[in-house]
């Protein structure tokens, strides 16, 4: 039955609602429903001057399982590196080939040269003194007087090179101290296994710009009175090696030369001496 009242509640109803809530007790409260942990991510690294503008929006019905969150985005470094692996430079397989050709051209020279260099087997010529002898030596004077004659002999060991002597400059050395005296030879030409003897002749004090000092020609006066002085025979000498079967090869040497243990004995005459015998000299040192 309806209320006389409109404003007033029903009386009626509200004794059944309170009734029935007291027969059934109080309300079953259900455990809260759980969420899957929240997976959280470093920030983003924003310059200091720029603006956030926020995260990009979740797509519409996305996320994946049984969770709400979208698929994080793969890195880039995964696709970058591949890429960066397959990606090669143009001119790399130019670059290879032209090194490789490169170094097929140098072993080929190399081993050209070995060919050639054992079938011709180059060798510096050979020098020997044979014979020496001094004429007014004179340390008393000034400026210090002395006449060389040396007899050299010259052999081209090699037999199928031909030497030519481009120029000889021969110098005469006081005991490996001083250069006392000093010339030039003329150029020559030796065949392959050829021969040759030539005669070299020094005089010095001639001129003045090339005197000896007094203090060297008194050590060597004192070596005369004592019966021999010890004379050095160096050569400077620019050579050339030319080959008669491969016309294009040709080797042009500067050879030091040095003479040594050369004793003149002056015996009872002071101006006049000859170099002391040795059954077996060697032969003189030659280097390049």
């Amino acid at each position: 039955m309806a209320s006389d009242h409109p404003g007033k509640p029903n009386e009626q109803t509200t004794d059944k609602n309170t009734t029935t809530s007291q027969q059934q007790g109080p309300p079953i409260q259900w455990p809260p429903q759980s969420h899957p942990p929240q997976v959280c991510y470093p920030p983003a690294i924003v310059p200091p001057n720029a603006q956030f503008h926020g995260y990009n929006a979740l797509p519409p019905g996305g996320g994946y399982g049984p969770y709400p969150y979208p698929y994080p985005p793969p890195g880039p470094y995964y696709g970058q590196g591949y890429i960066q692996s397959e990606h090669r430079h143009p001119c790399s397989g130019a670059c290879r080939c032209f090194l490789a050709f490169l170094i097929l051209v140098i072993v080929i020279l190399l081993l050209t040269k070995l060919i050639i260099w054992a079938t011709l087997l180059p060798r510096f010529p050979v020098f020997h003194v044979a014979n020496m002898h001094v004429t007014n030596f004179n340390t008393d004077a000034n400026p210090f007087t002395a006449r060389w004659e040396t007899e050299i002999r010259i052999e081209n060991p090699n037999t199928k090179l031909y030497l030519y002597v481009d120029g000889m400059e021969v110098f005469m050395n006081y005991n490996d101290k001083y250069d006392v005296g000093i010339t030039w030879i003329n150029p020559m030409f030796m065949e392959s296994k050829n021969k040759t003897s030539m005669r070299v002749v020094i005089n010095t004090g001639e001129s003045a710009h090339h005197a000896v000092p007094i203090w060297i020609a008194q050590d060597m006066g004192k070596d005369q009175k004592n019966g021999g002085v010890n004379f050095v025979l160096k050569i400077k000498v620019w050579v050339t090696l030319k080959s008669g079967m491969w016309l294009w090869f040709r080797r042009s040497l500067m050879l030091n030369v040095e003479c040594d243990d050369l004793k003149v004995n002056f015996g009872n005459s002071s101006r006049e001496g000859t170099l002391e015998y040795i059954k077996d000299r060697e032969d003189c040192y030659v280097s390049a």
